[in-house]
């Protein structure tokens, strides 16, 4: 058996006895694991210590996954919020540019002042200029 085989029946966990001993006679690394696991399977409070490290662990990435999850969906619905306000600063800055609207009565549906309407529109203006 290779040195893979080996690991791979001692992971398995289908010898008999006798079979495990065998292997542990066959390879020092893998008798060293046995009794590290008789060890630490003989000592109650190690165990209970290891159990509740490692479910703190997962606790611990489970709520760093959840937070990232819930900043991704907080992230897209700030970006639609955003996208359909600047959809539709363009559409009515394109009705004042085609003399359906005045400035004033743009700014009123977009629910903004007209000052603030017009910097949105040049803003608009200029992210169109940068784009090819």
């Amino acid at each position: 058996m290779t040195k893979m085989e080996r690991w791979m029946a001692y992971f398995a966990n289908q010898l008999d006895d006798h079979e495990r001993e065998e292997l542990a006679m066959s390879d020092a690394a893998i008798s060293g694991a046995m009794d590290a696991a008789r060890v630490f399977l003989a000592d109650d409070d190690e165990r209970w210590n290891y159990i509740n490290r490692q479910m703190a662990i997962l606790d611990y990435n489970s709520g760093i996954q959840d937070s990232r999850e819930e900043g991704l969906r907080e992230g897209r619905r700030e970006g639609r919020r955003e996208g359909i306000g600047i959809g539709r600063v363009g559409m009515l800055a394109e009705l004042v540019r085609d003399g359906i609207l005045t400035p004033g009565q743009a700014a009123e549906k977009a629910g903004m002042r007209e000052k603030e309407f017009q910097k949105a529109m040049e803003n608009l203006k200029m992210s169109n200029e940068e784009t090819p």
